[in-house]
């Protein structure tokens, strides 16, 4: 990875702000998300952070945004796609609002930005994007019609995009987390929490840093032989 700026979408709490942390080890970073700035102190690191506020389900938002960071920093080194929303409940019981919600934050999103950014990573021949995907996307939940919807769609899009964007230098993958220790997980009812891990062959759930550990290798240049591939960080679950 070129010592240019790294995009991460969803980059104020949880998973993001682990992303965030993690990446400034190696370049400067631009985290977006819906308030801007993370709660709390923001990370430091060898390299600089801005936070941006922009919803990237508003294509208006992104359209706006991404002309003015390319003209004041140039083609980014990588884009990870963090930001995503769950809006959990049965398929039946799952109003429209909320399946199209889900789907504007955790995929059409990732289209606004690309159509920007993609062009002038093609132009510098070279660059990662990394799509945050799930283990929800590889494996059936109740509950999860659509964040799992969305979430293997991902999967495809990174298979299609990497065959196009292979020719100029740019290489995509997914990774795709499974149960990680969060605000969510944490709230869980300690019975429901056990069978949940119950579940997992290494019986406990991954944590963010892990997470952010495994995105920085996929888009740096240890990884530069791998595109268009899912790996999964689910502890087994899947297996």
């Amino acid at each position: 990875m070129s010592s240019s700026w790294v995009l991460i979408t969803g980059g104020n709490r949880g998973i993001g702000h682990a992303l965030v942390t993690e990446m400034l080890s190696c370049a400067p970073v631009i985290a977006t998300s819906r308030r801007g700035n993370p709660p709390g102190n923001p990370p430091t690191g060898k390299h600089w952070v801005k936070y941006v506020a922009c919803d990237g389900s508003h294509q208006p938002a992104v359209d706006a945004l991404a002309p003015e960071l390319l003209a004041k920093y140039g083609a980014p080194a990588a884009i990870i796609h963090n930001a995503g929303i769950t809006m959990d409940n049965l398929h039946i019981r799952q109003s429209g609002e909320q399946w199209r919600q889900v789907m504007e934050t955790n995929l059409n999103a990732i289209f606004y930005w690309n159509r920007h950014l993609i062009p002038a990573m093609m132009a510098e021949r070279q660059g990662a994007i990394l799509l945050m995907s799930s283990v929800s996307g590889l494996k059936g939940n109740i509950g999860q019609s659509a964040y799992g919807a969305s979430k293997a769609a991902l999967v495809g899009l990174a298979k299609s995009l990497a065959l196009e964007v292979a020719r100029f230098g740019i290489r995509v993958n997914c990774l795709a987390p499974g149960v990680i220790d969060s605000e969510m997980t944490r709230a869980l009812p300690p019975q429901a929490m056990k069978q949940l891990l119950a579940g997992i062959p290494l019986r406990r759930a991954g944590s963010a840093e892990e997470v952010a550990r495994v995105a920085r290798f996929m888009i740096s240049d240890d990884s530069q032989y791998m595109t268009g591939q899912t790996l999964v960080l689910d502890g087994g679950m899947s297996a």
